[in-house]
């Protein structure tokens, strides 16, 4: 990939032009409702028309596009939030009590990717520990990637909807960080959480 600088010169065919000389300047490009800010972009010198987006501003609009943020609001019982307090803390107990948000990204990917296995995850839902009145709120932004990978976990576990799921990821963390005395993966989720102590 041929990496281009501010003010490099380029031939261009420009609607409003014909041939023309065009310039390298930083300008505002939106795709969609996402806005990526000041991104090098070829513009005609004659008319200032954005002709063309090299292959970086692409690749950088790429990144501010899956970096858009989306709301994910579940009602949840109470001592569901109060695991992913818990398991933070066996974790790293300098952890922040918002890493259990990050943890539940974590292991969406995690369950997707199938690197920790599950068969019928929906299952947990059943157990006397997963029944109680939902009285707290869970909201969360997530990326577009993530929004994917709830569809995803959705589909493959028959979930109707995004609170049965989050509540059974949640259930597998109870599962797999607090019920056993040494998780298989808490060097691994320690590596992880560092980033966030």
């Amino acid at each position: 990939m041929k990496i281009v600088k501010e003010d490099d010169q380029q031939e261009v065919e420009c609607s409003n032009c014909g041939f023309s000389q065009a310039s390298y300047k930083l300008k505002d490009v939106r795709l969609g409702d996402q806005v990526s800010k000041k991104v090098l972009v070829a513009v005609c010198n004659s008319c200032d028309k954005a002709l063309n987006v090299p292959a970086q501003t692409a690749v950088k609009i790429k990144s501010d596009y899956d970096a858009s943020r989306y709301s994910v609001d579940v009602r949840l019982p109470a001592h569901y939030l109060d695991i992913l307090l818990f398991a933070s803390h066996r974790i790293n107990p300098a952890l922040p009590e918002s890493f259990g948000k990050a943890l539940i990204l974590y292991y969406l990917h995690a369950l997707n990717s199938q690197r920790y296995g599950v068969k019928n995850l929906s299952s947990l839902l059943h157990y006397d520990f997963a029944k109680a009145r939902s009285s707290k709120r869970l909201s969360m932004k997530v990326s577009q990637s993530s929004l994917n990978e709830m569809a995803s976990l959705s589909k493959e576990h028959g979930f109707k909807n995004n609170t049965d799921m989050l509540k059974c990821v949640i259930l597998k963390i109870h599962e797999d960080i607090i019920l056993k005395n040494k998780p298989s993966h808490l060097a691994e989720l320690q590596n992880f959480a560092a980033v966030f102590a």
